[in-house]
């Protein structure tokens, strides 16, 4: 029990106590001797039974909980639920599930019901912009850099990063994890993939073909290869961007308040 709870308990003993007192006093100049023992007893003996359940509702008592968590489902209106009440209403439609709670390092994020499976670049030798971190939560700059690395004359550029320009369920943007974001979701996965699974998504492939393309090209070669993230455990490789693997869409939720 805190020192918060602690106080709150007092204070309602002490009120207890002084309607306690006035009940007693009554009690003593209404009745004999014998009979006010007798009821002092009974007064008292309620007092301590009261006192006793107003330190056990103390001890019962938790704080409402208005934090946004791992599995939390993202709705079309941008608003999120726990699974319980989303499952218990119908007004409205699922469109992501949250994978990382904010933190100082980066703010909520979520991951988009369905995958894809393209191409990170259809150009040999052309860089797409991205920053090449191992560690930054840059995702959605890199995923912008890509889209601007299109070349309207060639037609050349990111056909995966095009995708996720209109990907969201409402036609909005979506981006493409760096390495640090997609290792996000691998510790997620397994918590998240049977409420994905039940909102009728793509599960995140954790055994087999569980390879999925990350935003970050490798520093070093970064007109020719990028990093692709393993789901089962977090383990990286350069592979070349012509490739076509999976891929998930993520998005970033900032409230205002």
């Amino acid at each position: 029990m805190n020192i918060y709870k602690m106080l709150m308990a007092i204070m309602r003993v002490i009120r207890l106590s002084r309607r306690i007192m006035r009940v007693s006093y009554r009690v003593r100049h209404q009745s004999s001797h014998k009979r006010f023992r007798h009821k002092n007893r009974a007064v008292w003996g309620l007092a301590v039974l009261v006192v006793l359940m107003a330190f056990s509702s103390c001890d019962d008592y938790q704080p409402a909980d208005n934090a946004i968590h791992v599995g939390y489902i993202l709705c079309e209106n941008h608003s999120c639920m726990d699974p319980e009440t989303y499952f218990s209403q119908t007004t409205h439609k699922a469109v992501g599930v949250v994978f990382a709670e904010q933190t100082e390092d980066h703010p909520l994020m979520v991951v988009m019901l369905k995958e894809l499976n393209e191409v990170f670049c259809d150009s040999v030798g052309l860089s797409n912009g991205t920053s090449g971190s191992l560690t930054a939560f840059d995702g959605s700059a890199n995923t912008r850099a890509m889209q601007k690395s299109y070349n309207a004359g060639t037609k050349k550029g990111s056909p995966l990063a095009m995708k996720l320009f209109t990907f969201h369920a409402g036609g909005q943007s979506d981006f493409l994890p760096s390495v640090a974001e997609q290792r996000l979701l691998n510790v997620s996965a397994r918590s998240i993939n049977p409420v994905i699974e039940r909102l009728g998504g793509t599960p995140i492939a954790l055994d087999g073909d569980c390879w999925y393309w990350t935003s970050t090209e490798v520093s070093e070669n970064s007109g020719l290869q990028a990093w692709l993230c393993s789901s089962a455990n977090g383990g990286i490789i350069e592979t070349p961007k012509t490739e076509s693997h999976k891929a998930r869409a993520i998005v970033q939720i900032k409230y205002s308040n």
